[in-house]
């Protein structure tokens, strides 16, 4: 039986400069390590692997945090991961939600102002919410590579007996690294929640 994972906590997060180079010492090349990863998770992306590849590069260097004694392969791996996942489903709802209103009705309602587009104000908010949640998924990736194939393979659909065949696991272990995975999670969103909902004084 594998070894139950255990996430752990209280990390410290790399400064910028720090991620620079841990970031600046990888092999950047198609055919590297890294590489291949972003060939394998370019599936689901608009794009090509080193688009992808390129894409992670940029939000890890801007916007997206490490924590300490995490390689720089787990650390694009894992941004990727999340890009790759937020296009997937992004595609996913627009196949389920179709647009199927004819092209002349819908300029003459946008022009009469039957067509509502979101203002900037929200476009900006649902953005800063996702790239809260984004992170939280990449720390939860980051913690094992154990939990961050239970985020792929959840992300992939997969359940149950096939769920734990992707981690080479039992059901009973597998069980037990989705409970690790929850409180994990849980207590990342205590740390996480008041940016998301600010507080009702705050609120217009």
């Amino acid at each position: 039986m594998s070894k139950p994972f255990v996430p752990q906590d209280g990390f410290r997060p790399l400064s910028r400069a720090e991620v620079e180079t841990v970031i600046g010492r990888l092999d950047l090349k198609p055919h590297a390590t890294i590489g291949r990863t972003a060939d394998h998770l370019a599936g689901d992306y608009a794009g090509e692997g080193r688009d992808l590849l390129h894409d992670a590069v940029t939000r890890a260097l801007t916007s997206r945090s490490c924590r300490e004694g995490i390689t720089g392969e787990q650390f694009l791996a894992g941004i990727m991961r999340s890009i790759a996942s937020t296009a997937r489903r992004s595609r996913e709802r627009r196949a389920e939600d179709p647009v199927s209103i004819p092209v002349e009705v819908l300029a003459e309602q946008m022009a009469i102002g039957g067509y509502t587009v979101q203002s900037a104000d929200d476009i900006i908010e649902t953005e800063r919410v996702r790239r809260i949640c984004a992170d939280v998924l990449d720390r939860l990736a980051a913690a094992s590579a154990t939990q961050a194939k239970l985020i792929d393979g959840i992300g992939l659909g997969l359940r149950g007996q096939a769920l734990a065949d992707h981690l080479a696991i039992s059901l009973d272990d597998l069980a037990t690294v989705r409970r690790a995975l929850k409180r994990h999670a849980q207590r990342l969103w205590l740390q996480v929640e008041p940016a998301i909902s600010p507080p009702e004084n705050t609120r217009p």
